[in-house]
């Protein structure tokens, strides 16, 4: 899955997703006509994880790295120039 991570005052979204919380701080949002993830994030924290399909242009995008590398698919590689973590931290 391809996923940035933007600050709440930078983003703008339109329309009204459908909403689910996993627990009382943590919830994902859904296209409601055909239920694809399109975000999710902690409300303890400010900002929000958005999946790449979901934004109208990702251009200007950067690839800060990679993570869950230990799980991803035997059928790609990853290029050795990008940061590869096994699990998600904070830096």
């Amino acid at each position: 899955m391809a996923a940035s991570q933007v600050d709440l005052t930078d983003i703008e979204i339109t329309g009204a997703p459908k909403w689910y919380y996993v627990n009382q701080r943590s919830k994902h949002g859904f296209c409601p006509d055909c239920g694809s993830q399109m975000f999710w994030r902690n409300e303890e924290n400010p900002y929000m994880s958005i999946t790449g399909g979901s934004m109208d242009n990702t251009h200007d995008l950067p690839n800060k790295g990679h993570i869950f590398v230990a799980e991803k698919g035997h059928y790609y590689q990853l290029p050795d120039s990008e940061v590869q973590c096994d699990q998600w931290t904070e830096d």
